[in-house]
């Protein structure tokens, strides 16, 4: 009887445990094309959600291509928010879309005062394209978040109580990392700096700063281009270099040279978003 009973309990037991881990695993999924996406939708939704990150670690916007596995498995996606107007989105949304009509879309760069950046001269005029780096800015995340709160209590209202919970936490962290930077970077106004690739104009807008890429149009930059630079950080006394990990160092290895300038790498993909902000401020802190 006794031993009836234990294998009964037993039995209860695994049963209970199957079912916890069925949950788990049948937990809506929301996609997202980067990884600092991620962790802005943790903050509103911590671990209710399976986030799905389109562009892999170490892999770029500009030039990703999503993967035939990854393209099938968008079926099993309630939403799909995107950032705005990065390459990869730009190249493949209507392929993504197409993989699942039924997904709701969210740009969540809505709201956003955009910045417009030269791509390419045609005839008389100039084209220009959004630059898409949007989310390296503690203001524009603050607009971003609000976004991924809104969508998220429309598709899930049962968790609406939560979603504002978090929301109003993670304004509050926005709000003080944003004292921070204004704080630290308070003597910097006016001050220039390179970037490889013009990843923090948005950061740079918000804190008066002055940024210089190297890239050309993103293309490799010209001898002409390397002498303005050369030039321009003499004059301004440029003391550091951005470069992104995903791009080759060898000219930002002879403009420091040129000019006594620091290579400080950042990646703009960090997926602990938070500190990388906080990193990058360090550094141009460093230049007072």
């Amino acid at each position: 009887m006794i031993k009836k009973l234990f294998t009964l309990l037993l039995a209860i037991l695994l049963v209970s445990c199957g079912t916890t881990e069925k949950s788990d695993n049948t937990a809506a999924t929301i996609s997202v094309s980067i990884l600092p996406q991620k962790y802005f939708v943790e903050q509103i939704a911590g671990d209710l959600f399976n986030i799905n990150v389109m562009i892999p670690p170490g892999a770029s916007p500009a030039t990703y291509e999503p993967t035939p596995l990854q393209l099938t498995s968008l079926a099993t996606t309630d939403i799909y928010l995107k950032i705005g107007y990065t390459a990869f989105e730009v190249s493949w949304m209507n392929k993504i879309i197409s993989v699942n009509e039924t997904m709701k879309v969210i740009d969540l760069s809505e709201g956003v005062d955009l910045i417009m950046e030269k791509t390419h001269q045609h005839g008389d005029h100039q084209h220009g394209s959004v630059d898409p780096h949007i989310w390296l800015s503690p203001k524009n995340a603050r607009i971003i978040s609000k976004n991924i709160y809104t969508a998220l209590s429309e598709a899930y209202p049962e968790y609406e109580s939560i979603f504002i919970a978090n929301f109003k936490n993670f304004c509050s962290k926005l709000d003080s990392l944003d004292t921070y930077i204004t704080g630290s970077l308070g003597n910097l106004e006016q001050v220039t700096f390179f970037t490889y690739h013009p990843a923090l104009s948005y950061f740079s807008r918000d804190y008066g700063l002055h940024q210089h890429p190297m890239e050309l149009e993103g293309k490799t930059p010209t001898a002409t281009h390397m002498k303005e630079l050369v030039d321009i950080g003499k004059s301004e006394e440029v003391k550091i270099i951005f470069l992104q990990m995903q791009f080759d160092q060898h000219n930002a290895e002879v403009l420091a040279k040129e000019i006594g300038a620091e290579i400080i790498q950042i990646n703009p993909l960090d997926p602990e978003w938070d500190k990388q902000m906080v990193y990058i401020t360090e550094k141009l802190k460093s230049t007072i």
